[in-house]
């Protein structure tokens, strides 16, 4: 019979997986979107899309990592504490990319979505292609990805302070920064 304890830690794995596996499929699903070619595909991908964000997977998610992270802290008997650099930064990466989840990408991809429904079937309108297009929106998604790479890179190296706040700035940077060659070009 498991413990109190590894029934924590099963719940906090399975949902790093989880957190991985939405945050890939939300990436995935923008990625094909921008790839379209007709409004019918940005329709079939946006779909794939709302249940993402209709159901809140990616914060319910976070909040199960969160929840049972602090419980796995609580009971470690002193193996990990809340002064360990790499949980703090964790959990403010965790905290931002939820707010960028939510107050970003969730509102223009929903826009996008709009837009395709209400558009008449054939090639995808410039509109929608502009929106899909959005260097902001580029960058908060890719920086996502990157951010949820250094939650998990931080949990299984569990570095110092230092390495903490470096794998979260840099991996988190370089998703964000990823949109500026996009930008450059539509300044062009």
């Amino acid at each position: 019979m498991p413990h109190a304890y590894e029934i924590g830690l099963f719940i906090h794995l399975l949902a790093v997986f989880l957190l991985g596996g939405a945050t890939a499929l939300s990436f995935v699903t923008f990625s094909m979107m921008r790839r379209a070619k007709t409004v019918q595909e940005v329709r079939v991908w946006g779909g794939l899309g709302r249940i993402l964000s209709q159901y809140y997977v990616l914060p319910a998610t976070a909040l199960a990592l969160v929840l049972s992270g602090a419980y796995l802290v609580s009971k470690s008997n002193s193996l990990y504490d809340w002064g360990a650099s790499w949980i703090s930064w964790s959990l403010l990466a965790i905290i931002v990319a939820v707010g960028v989840g939510l107050g970003v990408v969730t509102p223009r991809m929903k826009a996008a979505g709009a837009a395709a429904g209400q558009a008449p079937d054939g090639a995808v309108p410039a509109s929608i292609g502009e929106m899909l297009s959005d260097p902001v929106l580029f960058a908060a998604i890719h920086g996502n990805m990157m951010i949820t790479v250094a939650i998990i890179w931080e949990m299984t190296t569990k570095p110092g302070s230092v390495g903490a706040v470096l794998a979260v700035v840099i991996l988190g940077g370089i998703g964000a920064a990823s949109a500026i060659p996009m930008y450059l070009r539509q300044r062009g």
